[in-house]
């Protein structure tokens, strides 16, 4: 129950109202059921019913995961935009304090709260740890290396062998991005393509079950 809560508060929904929609959807839901129970007489609805209700709860938690993964996925494409305009502040002479500073104007409420956040370790800490403490709160381990390169060139100063090292790695980073959206294009369009044999499956399903009640009827008469 802690981490649904943990999860509803990381997507932004209030989980007051979250628990109250799933509840009210599983109440008309089961009286639905009942209703077609007791009118049809079958009791092949009542598990049809159940694998229905399964399969929305299932949906509502799943719709739950997809916008976390949504949510992630933007902060690590502008995690990817901050360092591009980063590279750009630091290629016209300013430090990389400044540049933390000058990009936060251009960043979602997010990535300023973490920028700020950075800037105040930094202020405090000269070590590396306000830098790799900014990088793990993204998943891509590229980021790690950004952060390192970055710190590099605030230790050991900004010299071209550094530039070209952050640049190269932006490049690998840029790259590895482009990557990873073509292969959720992929993943997005295998799974429609598979919605047609689910489609098929679950009417195959129907008249297993239509065609069992009614031969059960069958017998009963005779």
């Amino acid at each position: 129950m802690k981490r649904f809560e943990e999860l509803l508060t990381f997507i932004g929904k209030n989980k007051n109202k979250e628990y109250l929609k799933i509840v009210i959807i599983n109440i008309v839901s089961i009286a639905l059921l009942v209703t077609l129970t007791i009118l049809l007489k079958q009791i092949m609805v009542v598990f049809i019913g159940i694998i229905v209700i399964l399969v929305v709860n299932y949906l509502i938690f799943d719709s739950y995961l997809a916008r976390k993964k949504e949510i992630l996925n933007e902060r690590e494409n502008e995690f990817i935009t901050m360092i591009s305009y980063i590279q750009f502040f630091l290629s016209n002479s300013y430090n990389i304090y400044q540049s933390f500073q000058a990009v936060s104007a251009y960043a979602s409420p997010w990535m300023e709260e973490q920028l700020q956040s950075l800037i105040l370790e930094i202020d405090h800490d000269k070590s590396v740890k306000p830098f790799l403490n900014f990088a793990n709160k993204f998943q891509t381990h590229s980021t790690n290396n950004i952060m390192l390169s970055l710190y590099q060139m605030v230790d050991e100063g900004e010299n071209s062998l550094h530039m070209m090292q952050f640049n190269n790695l932006l490049l690998q980073l840029s790259r590895n991005q482009q990557k990873q959206l073509i292969d959720n294009k992929d993943r997005s369009m295998s799974s429609l393509s598979s919605l047609p044999l689910i489609g098929a499956g679950a009417i195959t399903i129907l008249l297993t079950f239509g065609i069992i009640s009614i031969m059960g009827e069958m017998v009963s008469v005779l």
